[in-house]
């Protein structure tokens, strides 16, 4: 059985831990800084809480680390694992700057592992389902794409997110870069993106709304945006020569990974559209556990995570530039 290390112990980390477990992955030690919380988390997955990074991942029965930290030490703990020849599944973005992931790549190549970024959202049932229509000509020519997520929150003051240098971008780099990967292996390569960013009402002083426009290789057109403070949102609707496809949750599920599906509505030009529910969390720790055992490759690596994180600070040095 493929033995993991977790780093990290916040909200998303037990739910790959739980995903880890649930594709038959062996969860063998974990780390995160508060002792406590370190400590529930070991008893909650049976597994040892290790008191540094280098411990956690230094365990012998350890092959592959879930890196579930804040971007901007996905390199340090990236290049800690790498250099002891553990591969590396890190949650999206991949990191904070496009230089950061480079590093990230280049040392996971020079020490023969893996590199697996969580671009978890084009997994799902109904995002397989959109994309085989996409692919069947079923929307005619695609030529407009329209995206929202947003997840209201609150930011204690001590919290990396609730911090503007930490979390540059806010919902688009937390949440809409989930749209972007989705539109990108929908629709192909995005050639450029623009964008704007404001805080309007949320307590800590973060961009808490965003809007970016994309244009695809295709010729394509389209916008994400999203919101850190507006209620649970998670819509995507296509427009095509010949047809709408229209994709909706109910994000009210959210955290409940495994619920996203059973609560989404697809249709094309209105007509419901079947698809089969799936479990995207534990697809993708399956995935990465059976490409360490040499099984089979990965769908979300190195390319596909700075392509997303591209987007996203190309979109904000526009803004940048546009404010000076």
């Amino acid at each position: 059985m493929t033995g993991l290390a977790v780093l990290g112990a916040g909200m998303w980390a037990p739910r790959l831990a739980a995903a880890a477990q649930r594709a038959g992955l062996d969860v063998v030690t974990c780390h995160c800084r508060d002792e406590r919380r370190r400590a529930e988390f070991a008893e909650r997955f049976g597994c040892e809480p290790a008191a540094s990074v280098e411990e956690a991942i230094g365990h012998p029965d350890v092959e592959g680390v879930l890196i579930v930290t804040p971007n901007d030490v996905h390199l340090e703990h990236t290049l800690a694992s790498a250099a002891l020849g553990r591969h590396v599944f890190v949650e999206k973005p991949i990191a904070d700057t496009l230089e950061a992931g480079e590093r990230m790549r280049e040392a996971c190549l020079d020490a023969g592992v893996l590199l697996m970024v969580g671009h978890a959202f084009r997994r799902l049932g109904a995002a397989r389902r959109a994309k085989e229509l996409i692919d069947a000509g079923a929307l005619g020519r695609v030529v407009l794409a329209e995206a929202n997520m947003s997840l209201p929150g609150t930011f204690k003051p001590e919290a990396w997110r609730a911090q503007r240098s930490r979390n540059r971008g806010g919902p688009l780099m937390q949440l809409g870069i989930h749209h972007v990967d989705t539109l990108t292996n929908w629709l192909g390569p995005v050639r450029d993106a623009t964008g704007r960013f404001a805080h309007l009402h949320a307590d800590a002083d973060i961009d808490d709304v965003g809007v970016v426009r994309l244009e695809f290789e295709s010729g394509a057109l389209g916008t994400v945006t999203g919101s850190y403070v507006s209620p649970k949102t998670l819509s995507l609707r296509l427009l095509g020569s010949e047809a709408v496809l229209e994709y909706r949750t109910d994000f009210s599920v959210w955290p409940d990974a495994q619920a996203l599906d059973g609560a989404t509505t697809l249709t094309l030009d209105g007509e419901r559209v079947d698809f089969e529910e799936r479990d995207m969390l534990s697809e993708e720790l399956g995935e990465f556990g059976r490409s360490i055992r040499g099984e089979t490759g990965i769908e979300t690596g190195a390319a596909e995570g700075l392509a997303a994180l591209g987007v996203i600070l190309q979109a904000l040095e526009s803004h940048a530039e546009a404010v000076r």
